[in-house]
């Protein structure tokens, strides 16, 4: 990373320089949204040189919510989630409820827990699409974002608002959902499982994407067990004999939870199953 702009620009005696032009790519939105400044050395079209300047994420989240009431604070936390919205937004007005101990009315828990399914879904086919993309998978890549499309337009019908709803409100909602908002997520659900299939069916076949996902979930599960080994829990003894056996969502659930059950041996899937939950 360079100290200034000038530590990125070409040596100034060379013949060539008067032919080069530097220029700040981001961290300003269209660019790079806020988290990345590129500083390029141009030849015309041609990038010469390109230097990372990181260290921009940061908006001040916490200065602006001193300024901002319970409902109006909803338009931040869905810019913290660029991939599930909604989700931070049900999380932030629970959270106000359960200080103010306000009750929600059964409709408006429905329609909550309907919107959190979606983003969920939503989550899981940005990340999945992306990750395939990363590795060239550029079909499944549309496949994924084409679904997602499809709640962007749920989210428009409640909201008004495709990509950042600010749909939930303390003890409620904006307003509430109307017949074709009924009918899009009915709509989306029959196509979702088709959908799924065809992508399931697409990605399956990428054997450099199953060999990257399956090296990764070894790594997470063994990066797991030693921070449950070195927690020294007296609830939790691992036989070394099963550790191929472990299952990763099972440890995550007793780091997370120590107590939720004493156990004394974990023994459960084969390592091999692990990497097709992704699926």
């Amino acid at each position: 990373m360079p100290l200034n702009l000038a530590d990125a620009i070409p040596d100034t005696s060379s013949p060539e320089r008067e032919f080069l032009w530097t220029l700040n790519f981001g961290p300003q939105h269209p660019a790079t949204h806020t988290t990345l400044r590129l500083i390029l050395t141009l030849d015309g079209e041609v990038v010469v040189h390109a230097i990372p300047d990181i260290g921009f994420l940061h908006s001040g989240f916490e200065k602006l919510g001193e300024h901002l009431d319970f409902n109006q604070y909803v338009t931040i936390v869905d810019r913290m989630n660029y991939i599930s919205p909604v989700s931070n937004e049900i999380s932030w007005h629970h959270a106000v409820e359960k200080l103010l101990d306000i009750d929600l009315t059964p409709r408006c828990k429905y329609i909550r827990t309907i919107f959190a399914e979606l983003m969920r879904i939503h989550d899981h086919l940005v990340c999945c699409g992306a990750a395939a993309l990363d590795l060239g998978a550029f079909t499944a890549f549309l496949y994924a974002f084409n679904l997602r499309e499809k709640i962007n337009d749920i989210s428009e019908v409640a909201s008004g608002q495709r990509f950042h709803p600010s749909y939930t409100r303390v003890g409620g909602l904006l307003c509430d959902v109307n017949d074709v908002w009924i009918t899009k997520v009915r709509a989306f659900i029959k196509l979702f499982y088709a959908a799924y299939a065809d992508l399931t069916k697409l990605l399956q076949e990428i054997e450099s994407l199953l060999t990257e996902l399956k090296a990764l979930v070894f790594s997470l599960k063994k990066k797991l067990l030693i921070a449950v080994l070195q927690a020294q829990s007296p609830e939790l003894v691992v036989l070394p004999a099963i550790y191929e056996k472990i299952s990763l969502i099972l440890l995550i659930m007793i780091l997370i939870l120590k107590s939720f059950v004493p156990l004394r041996v974990i023994a459960m899937r084969a390592f091999s199953s692990e990497w097709k939950r992704w699926f």
